[in-house]
């Protein structure tokens, strides 16, 4: 058994326990007096349940690899910590990236979520876009109500937590530009930007956590951020590669549901730099026109897999979490938890859903 699979199941209990604590399956006047500070309030909680509590829980039960809160509490023990006092912080992580889920499902009008019809397509629009902003601000002011993190520590967590969500919405911002044809701006490195601002805030965020509960050194804190950052983007290439050429029923959403969304990926920039110049006017063509149309979704493919894009991203994400943990490896004395930090980032990278 690995160092990874040893340490997972004891973090993914205490994950799962975290997350039914912030975010109850069901509120009631207690919990929302307490999560809001309005002890005189008169809550309709049921309403709040229905359109929060049980739409997000609908969502949350459909699994997902919850490696953002796992890398969070390998982060933690790996600097001497344990991962129960970080356990609620690590929710935090997870319980945003739902939210993000929610509300991306809606902005790229999908229609399966981790197998499953999206929220909005079982609640209504409204009723997602609500509960996912709210899984935004609601887990944190939960944590911090419980006492989940020092005193000492709160202004540097809160620090983390508004900048890094800042970066996802910029990063979110990006995105939407660039699949709507708003901009034309995109090459690897604006590309490796936006995915460091969407993909990778929320790591940076666990790991930021991390750091503060542990008092890290600046230099340790700051090898720890860059590999986790070179993680989220090797990890979003890898999703965007599943997209192509992985199989449905593994992956849970629409395979080429990103050339229909119109989506700019490291493989279709590179397939644009490679392809001949008629190709490549033919695949900006057939992104720009987001398309429901299986046979220019296949053709699409095609022309990603004939200039090599596939294997390029590959290797490109593997490449960058080598060097991330060429610069991390000597920053962390050895132990299991920097054992599975490496596992992890190698799973990521490899995996096939």
């Amino acid at each position: 058994m690995g160092a990874l699979e040893e340490l997972s199941s004891r973090y993914l209990r205490l994950i799962g326990a975290s997350m039914e604590s912030v975010l109850p399956r069901t509120s009631d006047e207690e919990y929302l007096r307490s999560v809001t500070g309005l002890k005189g309030a008169r809550f309709d909680a049921e309403a709040i349940s229905k359109s929060v509590n049980v739409p997000a829980w609908d969502l949350l039960d459909r699994g997902g690899k919850r490696w953002r809160p796992v890398l969070t509490m390998l982060t933690y023990e790996a600097l001497g910590g344990r991962a129960e006092e970080i356990a609620d912080l690590a929710a935090v992580t997870e319980l945003i990236h739902n939210g993000t889920l929610a509300v991306d499902d809606v902005e790229d009008q999908s229609e399966l979520r981790r197998g499953k019809p999206c929220v909005h397509v079982i609640y209504g629009v409204d009723v997602a876009i609500n509960m996912g902003n709210t899984l935004y601000f609601l887990p944190m002011a939960a944590a911090l109500r419980r006492g989940s993190v020092p005193p000492s520590r709160v202004e540097r967590v809160l620090r983390a937590f508004v900048e890094e969500m800042t970066n996802l919405s910029l990063g979110q911002a990006i995105d939407i530009a660039w699949h709507r044809s708003l901009s034309s701006n995109y090459d690897e490195m604006t590309y490796l930007t936006m995915c460091s601002l969407k993909t990778g805030s929320l790591v940076r965020m666990g790991i930021r956590f991390a750091c503060a509960l542990a008092d890290a050194e600046p230099l340790t804190e700051a090898a720890l951020v860059r590999f986790g950052d070179s993680v989220a983007v090797a990890f979003q290439i890898q999703d965007d590669v599943l997209n192509l050429v992985g199989e449905e029923r593994e992956y849970g959403k629409e395979i080429g549901g990103d050339i229909r969304e119109g989506k700019r990926t490291l493989m279709v920039v590179h397939a644009m730099r490679v392809l001949p110049p008629e190709s490549s006017r033919r695949l900006r063509e057939i992104l720009d026109s987001r398309t429901s149309d299986s046979s220019l979704i296949r053709e699409a493919i095609d022309l990603i897999l004939s200039a090599g894009s596939v294997e390029y991203a590959k290797s490109f994400s593997r490449r960058l979490v080598e060097e991330a943990w060429a610069g991390l490896d000597g920053v962390l004395p050895d132990s299991a938890p920097k054992r599975a930090l490496r596992e992890l980032a190698e799973f990521l990278i490899t995996r096939s859903h």
